[in-house]
């Protein structure tokens, strides 16, 4: 089956500051696919470049090298009519719910929006069409009267959802839906993901920093590191045989753990050695089993079962 969006080769940069011409990486050489029907699960600490994939896959911004590629066309490639509906079936769903709704508008006008931008008419009427919506999403028809303040944050993330599907999307991005809900919600609203997935054959890029959130829902898993997928498996291969240690780090700072692991864990302590210049690992500042080819060497890519990680161990 071939992939329904391929990210090939990607590199992303931005300029440090308006009076500084020193540009950052954001996202360096990354390459990954999402199949149909797939939910690819994305993680890493702040600062790993999460955050800048979902804003290109979404057209937010553009790779400074590489191409995306949606249904086997790169975007760069399509006219004006054919990018408007690539990115229609691109929607997303964002970590902070409350700052995604207009507060001034009821939740009928907010899932309706999408519709009403596209020039979209519901056959069965707008108010039919946004009250199945809801209910979709676990949420009643009396919610469509009330503004995102009269909602709790499980509901306000329900309304996101809701609004994102409106246009019946091929790809959702999911950026950190559940990081602020308490742990009861944020079951409630990864099961609604999956619900859809298998009802629909929606593919979903799901990112998050915890690597527990991955279980039972993510078909496979990419971790990213300082702008790089250092690691991508399948879901069970990379959280219960991680090969990077970078992998490991992160799956003693997810829960379940033990306070021992919490207190000696490397992420919580942020401990960095000097590492020459020419160096061209970026872990290797944090590595505990460096060798001396990682000092200058650039870290292969190596096979693992189900897909790859980079390291030299």
């Amino acid at each position: 089956m071939p992939p329904l969006l391929t990210v090939s080769k990607c590199t992303k940069r931005f300029q440090v500051s308006s009076g500084n011409r020193s540009m950052f990486t954001a996202v360096q050489n990354v390459s990954f696919d999402i199949f149909p029907g797939e939910i690819l699960g994305l993680a890493g600490e702040s600062g790993s470049g999460k955050t800048t994939i979902s804003r290109l896959l979404l057209g937010l911004e553009q790779p400074d090298e590489g191409e995306i590629r949606y249904k086997g066309v790169a975007f760069t490639s399509l006219n004006r009519g054919d990018q408007q509906q690539s990115r229609r079936e691109i929607q997303a769903v964002f970590q902070d719910p409350l700052a995604s709704l207009n507060p001034v508008m009821r939740v009928s006008k907010i899932v309706a929006e999408p519709l009403k931008i596209q020039g979209i008419r519901a056959t069965e009427g707008t108010d039919t069409f946004v009250k199945k919506l809801l209910e979709s999403v676990g949420l009643s028809g009396a919610c469509m009267k009330k503004r995102p303040d009269q909602l709790s944050g499980g509901e306000q993330q329900r309304v996101c959802i809701a609004r994102a599907l409106a246009l019946r999307p091929r790809l959702l991005i999911a950026d950190e839906p559940v990081s602020a809900l308490d742990a009861e919600l944020r079951g409630g609203i990864l099961a609604l993901l999956r619900e859809f997935r298998d009802k629909s054959g929606i593919s979903i890029l799901l990112i998050a920093h915890d690597l527990s959130l991955f279980r039972g829902i993510a078909n496979r898993v990419a971790i990213m590191y300082a702008g790089e997928v250092v690691e991508i498996g399948k879901t069970d291969d990379v959280l219960s045989r991680p090969r990077h240690p970078y992998t490991k780090e992160l799956l003693q700072a997810s829960p379940p753990y033990r306070i021992e692991d919490l207190r000696n864990n490397m992420l919580m302590k942020r401990e960095k050695r000097e590492v020459p210049e020419g160096n061209r690992c970026r872990y290797l500042s944090r590595c505990p089993r460096a060798v001396e080819c990682c000092l200058n060497e650039i870290p292969p890519e190596r096979k693992r079962g189900s897909g790859v990680y980079r390291c030299h161990l």
